[in-house]
Protein backbone atom coordinates (compact mmCIF):
# COMPACT_ATOMS: atom_id res chain seq x y z
CA UNK A 1 0.00 0.00 0.00
CA UNK A 2 2.65 2.34 0.93
CA UNK A 3 4.31 1.86 -2.39
CA UNK A 4 1.19 2.44 -4.44
CA UNK A 5 1.08 5.95 -2.50
CA UNK A 6 4.58 6.76 -3.55
CA UNK A 7 3.29 6.06 -7.38
CA UNK A 8 0.88 7.92 -6.77
CA UNK A 9 2.16 11.16 -5.24
CA UNK A 10 4.69 11.54 -8.37
CA UNK A 11 1.69 11.38 -10.46
CA UNK A 12 -0.04 14.13 -8.14
CA UNK A 13 2.97 16.27 -8.31
CA UNK A 14 2.64 15.84 -12.43
CA UNK A 15 -0.71 16.99 -12.32
CA UNK A 16 0.26 20.40 -10.41
CA UNK A 17 2.12 21.09 -13.18
CA UNK A 18 -0.38 20.33 -15.79
CA UNK A 19 -2.66 22.92 -13.75
CA UNK A 20 0.12 25.48 -13.60
CA UNK A 21 0.97 25.31 -17.31
CA UNK A 22 -3.30 25.03 -17.99
CA UNK A 23 -3.65 28.18 -15.93
CA UNK A 24 -0.55 30.29 -17.78
CA UNK A 25 -1.13 28.59 -21.64
CA UNK A 26 -4.89 29.40 -20.76
CA UNK A 27 -4.19 32.73 -19.78
CA UNK A 28 -2.00 33.53 -22.76
CA UNK A 29 -4.83 32.48 -25.20
CA UNK A 30 -7.47 34.26 -23.35
CA UNK A 31 -5.45 37.64 -23.52
CA UNK A 32 -4.65 36.93 -27.42
CA UNK A 33 -8.28 36.63 -27.96
CA UNK A 34 -8.76 40.00 -26.46
CA UNK A 35 -5.69 41.26 -28.50
CA UNK A 36 -6.87 40.03 -31.65
CA UNK A 37 -10.33 41.43 -31.27
CA UNK A 38 -8.79 44.79 -30.33
CA UNK A 39 -6.87 45.51 -32.85
CA UNK A 40 -9.27 43.68 -35.31
CA UNK A 41 -6.35 41.32 -36.60
CA UNK A 42 -7.67 38.96 -39.41
CA UNK A 43 -5.11 36.25 -38.98
CA UNK A 44 -6.37 36.04 -35.32
CA UNK A 45 -9.69 34.66 -36.96
CA UNK A 46 -7.98 32.42 -39.55
CA UNK A 47 -6.27 31.00 -37.03
CA UNK A 48 -9.27 30.08 -34.72
CA UNK A 49 -11.62 29.33 -37.66
CA UNK A 50 -10.42 25.20 -37.27
CA UNK A 51 -11.83 25.55 -33.65
CA UNK A 52 -14.68 27.65 -33.66
CA UNK A 53 -17.25 28.62 -36.25
CA UNK A 54 -16.88 32.28 -35.16
CA UNK A 55 -20.76 33.63 -36.08
CA UNK A 56 -20.28 36.87 -34.81
CA UNK A 57 -24.06 37.35 -33.59
CA UNK A 58 -22.65 34.26 -31.17
CA UNK A 59 -19.65 35.98 -30.51
CA UNK A 60 -19.06 38.65 -27.36
CA UNK A 61 -17.95 41.77 -29.20
CA UNK A 62 -15.18 43.57 -27.63
CA UNK A 63 -13.47 46.87 -28.66
CA UNK A 64 -14.54 47.84 -32.43
CA UNK A 65 -15.16 44.01 -33.01
CA UNK A 66 -16.02 40.72 -32.23
CA UNK A 67 -13.81 37.87 -30.52
CA UNK A 68 -12.49 35.17 -32.64
CA UNK A 69 -14.85 32.52 -30.88
CA UNK A 70 -18.09 32.23 -30.06
CA UNK A 71 -19.30 32.48 -26.23
CA UNK A 72 -19.54 28.46 -25.93
CA UNK A 73 -16.21 28.54 -26.87
CA UNK A 74 -14.87 31.31 -24.27
CA UNK A 75 -16.93 29.82 -21.78
CA UNK A 76 -15.23 26.90 -22.65
CA UNK A 77 -11.30 28.44 -22.22
CA UNK A 78 -12.54 30.64 -19.41
CA UNK A 79 -13.64 27.23 -17.09
CA UNK A 80 -10.52 25.72 -18.21
CA UNK A 81 -7.96 28.31 -17.19
CA UNK A 82 -10.13 29.29 -13.89
CA UNK A 83 -9.96 25.50 -12.97
CA UNK A 84 -6.50 24.67 -13.52
CA UNK A 85 -5.78 28.37 -11.59
CA UNK A 86 -7.88 26.78 -8.44
CA UNK A 87 -6.38 23.44 -8.60
CA UNK A 88 -2.54 24.78 -8.55
CA UNK A 89 -3.83 27.55 -5.77
CA UNK A 90 -5.07 24.91 -3.47
CA UNK A 91 -3.29 25.09 -0.43
CA UNK A 92 -3.13 21.95 1.08
CA UNK A 93 -5.61 19.69 -0.85
CA UNK A 94 -4.46 16.61 -3.22
CA UNK A 95 -6.32 15.82 -6.47
CA UNK A 96 -8.22 12.85 -5.41
CA UNK A 97 -10.29 10.29 -7.54
CA UNK A 98 -13.64 11.74 -7.07
CA UNK A 99 -16.90 9.32 -8.49
CA UNK A 100 -18.69 12.53 -9.00
CA UNK A 101 -16.23 14.03 -11.49
CA UNK A 102 -17.29 11.65 -14.44
CA UNK A 103 -21.11 12.28 -13.66
CA UNK A 104 -20.62 16.26 -13.74
CA UNK A 105 -19.15 16.09 -17.15
CA UNK A 106 -22.14 13.98 -18.08
CA UNK A 107 -24.19 16.59 -16.78
CA UNK A 108 -22.53 19.17 -18.59
CA UNK A 109 -22.73 17.04 -21.88
CA UNK A 110 -26.37 16.31 -22.01
CA UNK A 111 -26.83 20.43 -21.00
CA UNK A 112 -25.09 21.36 -23.88
CA UNK A 113 -26.98 18.58 -26.50
CA UNK A 114 -30.17 20.06 -24.90
CA UNK A 115 -29.16 23.55 -25.34
CA UNK A 116 -28.18 22.84 -28.78
CA UNK A 117 -30.88 20.69 -29.63
CA UNK A 118 -34.09 23.17 -28.13
CA UNK A 119 -32.52 25.54 -30.35
CA UNK A 120 -32.23 23.44 -33.59
CA UNK A 121 -35.66 22.38 -33.23
CA UNK A 122 -36.95 26.24 -32.62
CA UNK A 123 -38.23 25.30 -28.72
CA UNK A 124 -36.61 28.61 -27.92
CA UNK A 125 -34.05 30.85 -28.92
CA UNK A 126 -31.14 30.30 -26.68
CA UNK A 127 -28.99 33.85 -25.38
CA UNK A 128 -25.12 34.89 -25.68
CA UNK A 129 -25.26 34.20 -22.05
CA UNK A 130 -26.73 30.61 -21.85
CA UNK A 131 -24.06 29.89 -24.45
CA UNK A 132 -21.41 30.67 -22.18
CA UNK A 133 -22.28 29.74 -18.88
CA UNK A 134 -23.17 26.13 -20.39
CA UNK A 135 -19.39 26.30 -21.81
CA UNK A 136 -18.23 27.49 -18.82
CA UNK A 137 -19.25 24.59 -17.21
CA UNK A 138 -18.10 22.52 -19.64
CA UNK A 139 -14.72 23.79 -19.55
CA UNK A 140 -14.92 23.26 -15.50
CA UNK A 141 -16.05 19.99 -15.65
CA UNK A 142 -13.43 18.92 -17.66
CA UNK A 143 -10.58 20.13 -15.88
CA UNK A 144 -11.76 18.72 -13.22
CA UNK A 145 -12.25 15.20 -15.02
CA UNK A 146 -8.27 15.56 -16.05
CA UNK A 147 -7.25 16.21 -12.87
CA UNK A 148 -8.56 14.36 -10.24
CA UNK A 149 -7.16 11.28 -10.62
CA UNK A 150 -4.88 10.16 -7.58
CA UNK A 151 -6.82 7.68 -5.29
CA UNK A 152 -5.01 8.72 -1.95
CA UNK A 153 -5.41 11.88 -0.13
CA UNK A 154 -2.21 12.75 1.16
CA UNK A 155 -0.89 15.62 3.00
CA UNK A 156 1.90 17.94 0.55
CA UNK A 157 4.70 16.70 3.18
CA UNK A 158 3.95 13.40 2.80
CA UNK A 159 3.23 13.46 -1.20
CA UNK A 160 7.10 15.56 -1.08
CA UNK A 161 9.08 12.54 1.00
CA UNK A 162 6.97 9.98 -1.22
CA UNK A 163 7.97 11.57 -4.04
CA UNK A 164 11.39 12.45 -3.34
CA UNK A 165 11.93 8.33 -2.40
CA UNK A 166 10.49 7.43 -5.68
CA UNK A 167 13.55 9.61 -7.07
CA UNK A 168 16.09 8.35 -4.98
CA UNK A 169 15.02 4.84 -5.96
CA UNK A 170 15.01 5.99 -9.61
Amino acid sequence: MRGERREYAGLTRSLRRVAIYGAMLGSMLLASLFLIAWNEWEFGHSLFSHLCHQKSERSFGFGPSHLAVCSRCIGIYFGMTGSCAIAWLQAKKVFTLNPWVGMILGISAIANLLDFGFEWFGFYQNTIWTRALLGLLTGISLVLFVLLRSPYRMDRKEEKAASMHLLERG
